[in-house]
């Protein structure tokens, strides 16, 4: 293949998602909305604990964003957005328009692991006022306003699949990162869980 074929990332969803307003259909409109957030670059960096503050630093100086260094906690409105997922690990997101691997590489200590998750994962855009309600169906973990506060992401299971849910905002709004061969089986479980709210798919 030539060096500048450029292949176009396909959706996970791709002849799954139909746009439209599903199940109930309450006055007051749907309780749920879900999208997939396409196409985001996801990379993993992970260094050794004494290397930390110099990765944090590096990602700072690369990013704009800083990232916190207490494990399950985010950083940054989404452009990008980084998301601890451990003690000197973390994944970087942002809306495709790079190679973002390339230039966190260019910018972080050789000591740090850098992984990119582009295309290995799937993004789920939940939100609504029952958008908590949906969640607690599928997961064990507490989606309480006052114990997964804005900022705050978590590991666990969603509906049986494993996944990363990161709280955007109090209104509330969850991005869900999820292995791509799950993400068919993920979306479809969201819809179902939702039809009794009424879910307007976009």
């Amino acid at each position: 293949m030539a060096d500048d074929v450029i292949l176009a990332r396909r959706s996970a969803l791709a002849g799954i998602l139909e746009p439209g307003d599903h199940g109930a259909n309450r006055f007051d409109g749907p309780g749920i909305h879900l999208t997939e957030r396409t196409p985001f670059s996801v990379v993993q960096v992970e260094a050794r604990v004494d290397a930390v503050p110099a990765l944090a630093q590096a990602l700072e100086a690369t990013t704009g964003t800083a990232p916190s260094l207490k494990p399950n906690q985010s950083a940054g409105n989404g452009q990008p957005r980084l998301l601890g997922t451990g003690t000197g690990k973390w994944l970087v997101i942002e809306p495709e328009h790079r190679d973002l691997a390339a230039c966190l590489r260019s910018a972080i200590p050789d000591s740090v692991a850098i992984t990119d998750l582009s295309h290995a994962r799937a993004i789920f855009r939940l939100s609504g006022r029952d958008a908590r309600t949906l969640l607690a169906k599928g997961c064990s973990i507490d989606i309480h306003p006052s114990e997964f506060l804005t900022d705050s992401s978590r590991m666990t299971g969603v509906f049986h699949a494993p996944a990363l849910i990161d709280c955007r905002s109090a209104e509330p709004v969850f991005d869900i990162y999820v292995h791509r061969s799950y993400g068919a089986h993920l979306f479809e479980s969201l819809l179902d869980g939702a039809l009794e709210y009424g879910c307007r798919v976009f």
